[in-house]
């Protein structure tokens, strides 16, 4: 009989083919194991990629409770600065907080472009209360609303284009507002600015004594959990969507314009556990291009992902 040698150790045939046997064994089990871990590696990815992400997008912070409701004038001197959320790239800071009844919503910006870009292309914030970082099936209160897309203004800048042309914008064309979403009968309701809705959304905005641009609003949770009491600990994603300037003609890369699109496709389902309508749209430019990266002609998503918080987490 041969005897082989595999290092200081003299094996047979027969014991060779039993050590082949076992390391055939012990790579099924392990091409085995690596199949059932792998749904459940991917299942906690997915689950991380909702509450984790860039500082930028401040995903996962919860909110924080408000010991005293907030007064929605756009003057933030009842907000503790800084603000938590950074978007340097936009070069604004953002904040959201609950209590009992309501979410709160603060977003504020020093840079002139970017409060050009605020009034002059538009803003959305969105509600999903799912948590997920889409505005489909979402609750959404424009405010300011893209004037481009406003027939009426657009026929003024028409008739009168030496007063128009180059002009910025200014808080005082920001008259109107609008809810998407929150009624099956009405999903778009249009307000004037000082017009108060059935929903109970409040919005304001204005410039505090550094120059900063303050936005303020107020949603009763009731809106964004019709079909339920009690919230605590529900996850919810707020949306700040801001759209582009249109660029001047023969420049590239412009993306302004459009507002809420109804093209897009109206869609009505259940809006998560919580019920409520919602809308599946396109939002003007922002359907077609996607986040820009501080330019005033590219527009830009921001997504906040929260937990509603309950009155024994310390006040904000």
């Amino acid at each position: 009989m041969k005897i082989f040698n595999k290092g200081n150790s003299y094996l047979c045939p027969v014991d060779q083919r039993s050590t082949k046997r076992l390391e055939m064994m012990k790579n099924s089990l392990f091409q085995l194991a690596a199949f059932l871990l792998l749904p459940l590696a991917l299942m906690t990815a997915c689950r991380s990629s909702r509450s984790s992400g860039s500082a930028q997008e401040g995903q996962g912070q919860p909110s924080s409770w408000q010991k005293q409701p907030l007064t929605i004038d756009g003057n933030d001197s009842d907000w503790v600065r800084p603000l938590p959320g950074l978007d340097a790239a936009e070069k604004l800071t953002y904040a959201m907080t609950n209590d009992a009844d309501n979410l709160y919503v603060m977003i504020s910006t020093k840079d002139a472009a970017e409060q050009n870009k605020i009034l002059s292309g538009g803003m959305t914030v969105w509600v999903n209360n799912q948590g997920e970082k889409n505005s489909d099936q979402a609750i959404g209160l424009g405010f300011p609303l893209d004037p481009h897309s406003n027939r009426e203004k657009q026929l003024m800048a028409e008739a009168r284009p030496e007063v128009y042309k180059n002009r910025s914008a200014k808080l005082d064309d920001a008259d109107e507002y609008e809810l998407y979403g929150f009624s099956l009968d009405e999903p778009i309701q249009h307000y004037k600015y000082d017009e108060e809705n059935k929903e109970g959304v409040q919005v304001r905005m204005n410039y505090n004594q550094s120059g900063d641009l303050v936005y303020e609003a107020k949603i009763p949770l009731k809106a964004v959990y019709p079909k339920l009491s009690h919230y605590t600990n529900r996850e919810l994603a707020v949306g700040i969507f801001i759209e582009g300037i249109p660029a001047p003609p023969g420049s590239r890369g412009g993306g302004g314009g459009g507002g809420v699109s109804i093209g897009g496709g109206l869609g009505f389902g259940s809006f998560g556990s919580g019920g409520g309508v919602g809308l599946s749209i396109g939002t003007g430019s922002l359907a077609r291009i996607g986040g820009g990266k501080g330019s005033p002609y590219k527009p830009k998503k921001i997504w906040h992902v929260m937990t509603i918080d309950k009155p024994s987490t310390k006040p904000f």
